[in-house]
């Protein structure tokens, strides 16, 4: 299986960013709707992949689901960046036997 809830990716041309880095929204566990607020920086990749997996797998055992519709929002700042939105939807991987 690929990716299990959408990934909105705003890139953001940020000129005092001399390095990228990205920011993750945060999320309130006692309300609906999440903040329009961004967390801490978060430059590694590993790290940005922990963090969309540990988010993913919470809120499926939350909404005991196998796919969400909930998007995971990461805000990407450079200097060299166009301001450009991506989604990334879910998908699935077919393995063939």
């Amino acid at each position: 299986m690929g990716t299990r809830q959408p990934l909105i990716l705003q890139m953001v041309h940020y000129c005092s960013a001399l390095e990228p880095r990205c920011r993750f929204q945060v999320i309130f566990a006692f309300r609906e709707e999440d903040s329009k607020e961004y967390g801490s920086p978060v430059v590694s990749a590993s790290t940005i992949a922990d963090v969309i997996k540990s988010r993913t797998e919470a809120l499926l055992k939350k909404t005991k689901t196998s796919v969400s519709p909930k998007p995971i929002v990461m805000r990407a700042e450079f200097a060299h960046y166009p301001n450009l939105t991506i989604i990334d939807t879910p998908g699935f991987d077919l393995k063939h036997v």
